[in-house]
């Protein structure tokens, strides 16, 4: 087999393969046996058609079969031979296949791009550490309750957090716009409609219709800017909220138990409260915080080991927040370190599952998924970090230790009711035990940048962390024409520009959404410890 490779663009390749013309007419005549072997035609017994035949009736379809079973064949050792890291499909296309020619043909195909890394100990990460505070369990104590709200009929005017369902429309110039609104529900004050509409239900009564004035905005293909329009709406129900309060079938429902020794009557002591003592509003514990609800029959102990149940789960949120975002800010540290060509082929595939998530959720055919540019630059930043990220592992030789392993994959199956068949169906699944390897792997390599570069703490509030809105995201960069050049697809044009943006914290390694399958060895490489 000979082979030659010709650079065409700083990432493609064309390779140009001949299959020696012996070996191609030699697997043609082994096609041809075999096929006599178990073909039926009339006027002949199975297995007893004479080759001529054969090869008269489906010589060209055979002749095709095993010039694209070599070409497969053929390609992979070459690839292999020549120690190319191609990515992607090639495009191929067949040069001879004339008979007692040499089976020639070429395939043009990516290759990843040559990363020069930076010293790891010149990157500066922002590590973001907060504490939970009284305040922050006060929230959550409150948000939990208003999680379990029970809505009742009310017969009264509208107020502020109530539960309404209305129908409502639009009209401009007196014709109406869009589709009207039957049984529509929201709650009043909470930001789910339009404020106008908010507004106007304050104060009515069920079975009332109020007019309203209201600005929308057109949008279309020909003209675009805010309407003046006059809304009605109808009020077909009211209800009020009813917050649970703070007693022991509350607790309970979050599987907190009071193991307090039972009240024999007497006064209690220390932090201890009598079963069936009320909390009035305007006592506060000794702690200084005022009680949250007024009226509540509290067990003894019973609501401070509910709240040290809070903090226990909001201390383990914050810490799996603060990993998380963490991670993003080592990765986006290594993106914005490194520029270079990023191969086609990968970002239409990342670009590809994005339109089919943004399809699905938007209920559109993947043709009219239209992404964005700041989309698009992410996922073009998420393409660089795993390239980068891929150059670090096999540079610095980390492998993801099987004991980590073994102890992420305990994790994933204790809360399971049959561990065993899960870590089994895990173990069983190569794909599977990949995604975890993975994710290890990733635990070990920001470990390993964290433990080189510049590391600040930035303090930040137990909401802010929880929410991913620690630390601001750094705003994007305007390309220099050099960089322009080197985000350039080598298979576009000379004038075509493609911008490119500073990293999105987004970037990461091991996100939630799968990748296809058999890819997850690609970014990486390597192999376990």
């Amino acid at each position: 087999m000979q082979v030659s490779v010709e650079t065409t663009g700083s990432l493609t390749r064309k390779m140009t393969i001949a299959v020696p013309a012996a070996q191609f007419e030699d697997q043609i005549a082994d096609r041809v046996r075999s096929t006599a072997k178990k073909v039926s035609l009339p006027g002949f017994r199975r297995g007893k058609v004479p080759l001529s035949e054969v090869e008269r009736r489906f010589g060209e379809a055979l002749r095709n079969e095993v010039a694209s079973d070599l070409v497969k064949s053929s390609l992979e050792d070459a690839v292999r031979q020549e120690d190319i890291p191609m990515v992607g499909a090639p495009s191929v296309e067949l040069v001879n296949l004339d008979p007692g020619a040499d089976l020639e043909f070429t395939a043009t195909f990516e290759v990843l791009p040559e990363v020069d890394l930076v010293d790891l100990s010149t990157l500066h990460v922002r590590k973001p550490v907060a504490e939970v505070g009284e305040t922050d369990i006060d929230e959550m104590v409150e948000s939990l309750r208003k999680q379990r709200t029970e809505w009742n009929p009310v017969e009264r005017p509208v107020g502020a957090d109530d539960r309404v369902v209305v129908d409502y429309s639009l009209k401009v110039d007196g014709e109406v716009l869009g589709h009207p609104q039957a049984d529509f529900t929201f709650v009043v004050g909470s930001s789910q409609v339009a404020s106008e509409l908010d507004a106007a239900v304050i104060g009515m009564t069920v079975g009332e219709t109020r007019a309203f004035p209201i600005t929308v905005q057109r949008d279309n293909n020909e003209t675009s800017g805010e309407l003046e329009a006059i809304g009605e709406v109808v009020l077909k129900s009211l209800e009020a909220p009813s917050v649970p309060d703070l007693d022991e079938a509350f607790f309970e429902a979050f599987g907190v138990v009071d193991e307090a020794v039972p009240w024999d009557g007497d006064e209690p002591t220390g932090d201890a409260m009598p079963r069936g003592d009320v909390l009035d509003s305007r006592d506060e514990d000794e702690q200084g915080h005022e009680p949250v609800v007024e009226g509540d029959a509290v067990p003894p102990g019973a609501l401070a080991k509910f709240r040290a149940n809070v903090l226990e789960r909001m201390e383990a949120e914050l810490e799996v927040a603060a990993r998380n975002e963490t991670r993003r800010q080592v990765m986006g540290a290594l993106a914005r370190a490194h520029r270079f060509v990023l191969p086609r082929v990968l970002v239409e595939e990342e670009l590809e599952q994005e339109r089919q998530r943004a399809a699905q959720m938007m209920g559109v055919p993947i043709e009219h998924a239209n992404l964005g540019d700041v989309i698009e630059q992410r996922v073009r930043e998420r393409v660089r970090t795993r390239l980068v990220v891929r150059e670090v592992v096999q540079r610095e030789g980390l492998q993801a230790d099987d004991e980590r392993i073994r102890a992420r994959i305990e994790e994933i199956v204790a809360p399971y009711e049959q561990p065993d068949e899960v870590r089994s169906w895990i173990y069983g699944d190569e794909e599977q035990l990949q995604r975890v390897e993975l994710g290890v792997l990733e635990d070990q390599l920001v470990e390993h940048i964290l433990s080189k570069a510049t590391v600040e703490s930035v303090p930040a509030t137990y909401k802010d962390v929880v929410t991913g809105n620690s630390i601001p995201e750094l705003p994007f960069e305007e390309p220099t024409s050099a960089d322009a050049d080197l985000d350039r697809s080598p298979f576009e044009r000379d004038d075509a520009e493609d911008p490119d943006e500073a990293s999105s914290p987004e970037a990461g390694v091991g996100e939630a959404e799968k990748p296809p399958k058999g890819r997850l060895r690609r970014w990486f490489g390597g192999k376990r410890a």
